[in-house]
């Protein structure tokens, strides 16, 4: 998602966050989204003195997946060695022409002279001439990132961590990182994911430094610090500053379950979410016993107790003895006078719940007395982390709960709403929380509850850890129902219903309390340890199908969320996309001057785009189709190459064009190659479409001898390597494997995906470019085939 832009006094937009200050260092990033060729001027002041300056010109790969100047604005400046007073503030901002603008998180504070307690923020770009990378994580157990040459150096950078005089470990930067490959940095084998030394790892903080090997270059300015944590877990269980267990009181009158619910400033939403507790609304609750304890944490007005009580003889209104901004000390405190034998706590009271909770719950009981059962949230209309920026209200929601005539059906929540997780298969996910955590009462008791230590407002990863905790001491399934939920309303959250800069802020700040109490990072629950029960009883609970009650539909807005292809559409969606499209034969009807190409719409595109880029002298089309032969003919005249020449190779082929030369012949025949040899003669630059078919046409000797007559950059492109897949596991065509094979045994070729990602495609893998011999597959990067490019920044295409 996008930050808010800031506006300069020259309406030049900037947007860009302080990170903070360690280590004598301001971290941050910035950049102007109408200028992305140039980048941000950063000075640090305090009292009016500029401190330092520089450029936000690092790259960060985080900030290349958040589309921000394809990850190089970040900056890393070092501040004199020795700083200012602790507690002055420095005010960093960006400088232009017309003005200055403080960047957000602006001014910082300088912390106090004694860093014992704090680890530098990471991620930290590494960079150096001929370097570039980043360390995304060292501490609490395991160090990570990845580091590459860009200067044609083929051999992977090897590493030495070192503290002092001692040295650590060493390892080599040739793990294989999808996400870095993604970003087009080499082949992605530029990672490194290592385990601490346990001798390393003394719960203590260490400065390092992180050089190359066999010399005292190092890719960091200076030394960073690192938090480690204990290699024995017994120790980290001894170290970490857990909750004491909580005291209860007998109970006199025991009760099945018991819901405590919090509210804050939020009467419109509670009465919805207590709607959703009552008999009335939760399926078989008939002969549940259970109470709702309702907490009022300060609401202004306050909650009225009759107002609560009305909802039926279960629900009674508790209003803490303390208040605090954080409400871990009222959920203890209304659960230590809860009675039943479960407890199902709500920290966030803005949650509707669907019809079948209670249901489920007791079901997993019955089957186990000590089964956990968290359950998923959605939120109601669309993301509210993005739908807030752009005009989403409560009245909007309010029109979505009259459309589905809630609470006639609760099911229809989900026709209104939509996952919180952005899985593709949102039920199978892990999980980091839940909004309605239903345990054992001796459970929580015994875990301490909710860890009152986390008094930030709205409780920081008080939720998280909670269950966390509980998963660790659980030794009963921990059951995430299927086909239940609850579901966000719209109010005045403290991360949910915030623009991004400030809910990125918030979300910072809560992380790095969470890693000072338990000394690690968060990590979800995998969906490995999870189990799963219930049934959808919608048919738009499956969070995949377009919901037709959507605000989009409300006259919300007119832009278009930012998405993340791998986040909404994973490898098995794609397959199963290629599959109906190939099966169904829809690339017959794509034809260009009323004949078939026997290409898809997003090659054509991509073959046009090769040929602007190329610019071959010569074209050669073995076994295509003759309406591809047509288009090939179309963009060569549209791109003014008028001395470009096409060989059509095939059973049928005719000349149609002065420009096209037709032969007939196959791919396996032995003089068609030569044949084509001589009637390129002394053309430069050679593009050849290589039709895909049966075993005898299409082999790893047919694209070889093929092969040979592509020209150095230039591509063989595999036409229709999607009709050879085997989707039912009985193609005899094997073409993946039939390129992968090729592609090992010829390391002048390597695929180049970047051509198939527009999800339809009939080429899958089929982008063949050949990048010569002296560099092969394992260290191939398309950034060096940028002929007049010094700099790695590929600003070209940016909008």
């Amino acid at each position: 998602m996008m930050n808010s832009p800031i506006t300069f006094p020259s309406a030049l937009l900037l947007e860009g966050v302080v990170d903070g200050v360690t280590n004598h260092t301001v971290h941050g990033w910035a950049w102007f989204p109408d200028d992305p060729v140039r980048a941000a001027s950063i000075e640090v002041r305090a009292h009016g003195a500029v401190l330092c300056r520089g450029e936000a010109d690092t790259m960060r790969a985080d900030l290349v997946a958040a589309g921000k100047r394809n990850g190089y604005c970040a900056f890393a400046l070092r501040l004199e060695a020795t700083l200012p007073e602790p507690g002055t503030a420095l005010e960093v901002v960006a400088v232009e022409a017309s003005g200055a603008q403080p960047l957000v998180g602006s001014p910082v504070v300088v912390p106090a002279a004694a860093p014992a307690e704090n680890s530098d923020i990471l991620p930290i770009p590494l960079h150096r001439p001929g370097l570039h990378g980043s360390l995304d994580q060292c501490g609490p157990a395991r160090i990570r990132g990845w580091l590459r040459w860009t200067d044609g150096t083929q051999a992977s950078p090897n590493l030495v961590l070192r503290e002092g005089s001692r040295e650590w470990m060493r390892f080599a930067a040739n793990q294989w990182r999808p996400d870095i490959a993604e970003l087009h940095q080499g082949d992605g084998c530029c990672g490194f994911d290592q385990a601490l030394p346990d001798e390393l790892r003394d719960d203590r903080l260490h400065e390092l430094r992180l050089c190359l090997a066999d010399e005292e270059a190092s890719p960091l300015a200076m030394p960073f610090r690192a938090m480690t944590s204990p290699a024995s877990p017994e120790k980290l269980a001894t170290r970490a500053k857990l909750p004491p267990p909580l005291s209860r009181q007998v109970v006199a009158e025991p009760l099945t379950l018991s819901v405590v619910v919090n509210f804050y400033n939020m009467q419109r939403e509670a009465a919805r979410t207590l709607t959703s507790l009552t008999r009335a609304y939760q399926a078989d609750s008939a002969d549940l016993d259970y109470e709702v304890l309702c907490i009022d944490n300060g609401s202004q007005p306050p909650l009225d107790p009759d107002w609560v009580a009305s909802f039926g003889p279960e629900f009674r209104l508790v209003r803490p003895s303390r208040q605090h901004a954080s409400p871990c000390g009222a959920l203890n405190e209304a659960a230590l006078a809860a009675r039943g034998k479960y407890l199902a706590v709500m920290i966030d009271g803005a949650h509707v719940l669907s019809p079948g909770i209670f249901r489920e719950a007791r079901q997993a009981w019955r089957e186990h007395a000590g089964a956990v059962v968290a359950v998923r949230h959605w939120f109601i209309g669309g993301d509210q982390r993005w739908l807030t920026l752009v005009g989403y209200s409560r009245e909007q929601e309010d029109k979505l709960f009259e459309r589905i005539r809630w609470p006639l059906n609760g099911y229809d929540l989900f026709r209104i709403g939509t996952p919180m997780s952005e899985n593709p298969e949102p039920w199978f996910d892990g999980l980091s929380e839940s909004n309605c955590l239903m345990l054992p009462t001796e459970l929580y008791d015994r875990i301490g509850g909710f860890d009152e230590a986390f008094d930030q407002p709205g409780g920081g990863f008080a939720n998280l850890d909670l269950w966390r905790r509980t998963c660790t001491a659980a030794s009963a399934p921990l059951v995430a129902p299927i086909g239940e939920a609850t579901f966000h309303q719209f109010h005045g959250g403290t991360t949910t219903n915030v623009d991004d800069v400030e809910k990125d802020l918030r979300v910072r700040a809560y992380a790095t309390a969470y890693r000072t109490l338990r000394g690690e990072d968060f990590a979800m629950i995998e969906r490995g340890q999870l189990t799963f029960r219930g049934q959808l009883r919608s048919e738009f609970a499956t969070g995949m199908r377009q919901r037709t009650l959507m605000p989009m539909r409300l006259g919300v807005t007119d832009e278009v969320r930012p998405g993340k292809l791998a986040a909404h559409f994973d490898d098995g969606a794609q397959s199963h996309l290629l599959s109906v499209y190939a099966e169904c034969g829809l690339q017959r009807d794509v034809r260009w001057l009323g004949q078939p190409t026997g290409m898809a719409p997003a090659d054509l595109n991509s073959l046009q785009d090769i040929i602007h880029q190329i610019r071959p002298d010569a074209v050669i089309g073995v076994s295509v189709e003759r309406g591809l032969i047509a288009y090939l003919d179309s963009v060569l005249q549209a791109a003014g190459i008028e001395g470009a020449r096409i060989l059509h190779v095939a059973d049928d082929a005719v000349a149609t064009s002065a420009r096209i030369t037709g032969m007939v012949g196959t791919p396996a025949d032995a003089a068609a190659p030569t044949a084509a040899r001589l009637w390129a003669g002394t053309a430069e630059t050679v593009l050849v479409l290589h039709a895909a078919g049966d075993a005898g046409r299409f082999n790893g000797d047919t694209l070889a001898t093929w092969g040979k007559l592509v020209s150095h950059r230039s591509y063989m492109i595999c036409v229709g390597t999607v009709f050879g897949q085997p989707w039912l596991g009985y193609s005899t065509r094997q073409h993946y494997k039939t390129l992968r094979e090729f592609t090992e045994g010829n390391p002048m070729f390597v695929i180049d995906r970047s051509w198939t990602r527009q999800l339809i495609t009939t080429c899958p893998y089929g982008y063949l470019r050949k990048i010569g011999g002296g560099v092969n597959a394992a260290s191939y990067d398309a950034a060096l085939d940028e002929l007049g490019t010094d700099t790695p920044l590929d600003l070209e295409n940016m909008q």
